[in-house]
């Protein structure tokens, strides 16, 4: 592979330009754009026909831009990559319904029933939503770092399971709204809606209240240390000389800057704590007044501040606030169909949803991956 094609292969996968960005911005709006477009002809089939104006010149602007994405993916292939290999078959799969519909507005002999088979082909078209979905880092990469970004997976999989449940439905001849008990339906959505709302709104102070400590807590651990940076001067000026206060105090306090801002790992941070704790008491252990202010505040503010910021939930329960949350959003999308439903289904995932990221977010106080809510480190 030639080393355009290559960084044509990578700005399709991980865009680092602005042109990259642009392109793929543009193919997660079309890609969603298409599901959604789907849902409307599905929704109101005597509106949408295969033979309308407005289907024809939408599917058209679909066959070119999945086209051109799929060709621009063909060339840059690598046949070492074989995940990629599947999504790109499904990729020409999801071209073929909008192709055959032109096919038909051009006069070309395509059997409208093989249109239903085409139309379901492109549901293969979510899985290149769910691949671009499962890549966080791209889409927080494409699209900026916000509650929209870190909903949107959740956004397009239950938009895609709507149009999914309605492309079944009249396959097998079925209605699920037929075997639905409205009334208990809604009170398992009422029920279920409660009681994931004020488990979040607990979380949600816990995790607050832990991300306003961790940056009290970094204070005070470095006020600790400026005090015995100020003895190192004032008292021991004679043992330690300038520039070693300084390699000593000004180093350390460099790596938790790197620390606070998720630069340096944690395992990397304790030793580097252990080091610095080591060379201040080589140096104040000659003084028995210093074992108290060196135990019982620069250690044990160190590891508060430390220990403080790796606790967190575990990851089993915002696995289960997860999985409850996709069941509740299931729920909604029984208990509320057609156009009006979907949109509350939506925003009910943007708030719901949205605030179960917010909560995982502020849980990862310094952390540096799809921040939003960092604990506040002040300049000390």
């Amino acid at each position: 592979m030639t080393s355009a094609l290559a960084g044509l292969n990578r700005e399709l996968n991980h865009p680092s330009t602005p042109l990259g960005r642009g392109y793929m911005a543009f193919m997660i709006a079309t890609i969603f754009g298409s599901i959604f477009f789907m849902f409307l002809i599905e929704e109101y089939p005597k509106y949408y026909t295969h033979d309308h104006p407005i289907v024809i010149a939408v599917e058209a602007f679909l066959l070119l831009a999945f086209s051109t994405d799929f060709l621009l993916r063909l060339v840059s292939f690598r046949s070492s990559d074989w995940k990629n290999g599947i999504f790109l078959i499904f990729d020409g799969l999801a071209i073929l319904p909008s192709l055959a519909i032109v096919a038909m507005a051009l006069g070309w002999d395509v059997h409208p029933e093989n249109v239903v088979v085409f139309t379901l082909l492109r549901l293969f078209r979510l899985l290149r939503v769910l691949k671009l979905l499962r890549m966080g880092n791209l889409l927080v990469e494409v699209l900026g770092v916000s509650v929209f970004t870190m909903v949107f997976g959740a956004i397009a999989l239950h938009l895609g399971i709507r149009v999914f449940a309605q492309m079944l439905q009249p396959l097998f001849g079925v209605d699920l709204h037929d075997y639905i008990d409205g009334p208990v339906l809604l009170m398992a959505v009422t029920a279920v809606g409660s009681a994931f709302g004020i488990s979040m709104a607990i979380t949600f102070g816990m995790v607050n209240k832990k991300r306003e400590e961790i940056g009290e807590l970094h204070r005070i651990a470095m006020d600790a240390v400026d005090g015995f940076e100020r003895d190192f001067r004032d008292v021991f000026h004679e043992a330690v000389d300038a520039q070693k206060r300084e390699q000593v105090f000004g180093k350390f306090r460099t790596r938790i800057d790197g620390f606070v801002t998720a630069q340096v790992p944690y395992e990397d941070i304790k030793a580097d704590t252990a080091a610095f704790l080591d060379q201040v008491r080589s140096v104040v252990k000659a003084r028995p007044s210093m074992d108290v202010p060196f135990h019982a505040v620069l250690v044990q503010r160190l590891a508060v501040f430390l220990t403080r910021t790796q606790s967190s939930f575990p990851p089993a329960f915002y696995a289960w606030m997860k999985l409850l949350a996709n069941l509740y959003f299931i729920l909604v999308m029984l208990a509320a169909p057609g156009i009006i439903g979907l949109c509350v289904q939506l925003l009910v995932i943007f708030v719901f949803y949205g605030l179960l990221m917010i909560i995982e977010d502020m849980d990862f106080a310094i952390d540096s991956s799809a921040t939003l809510f960092n604990a506040k480190i002040l300049r000390v």
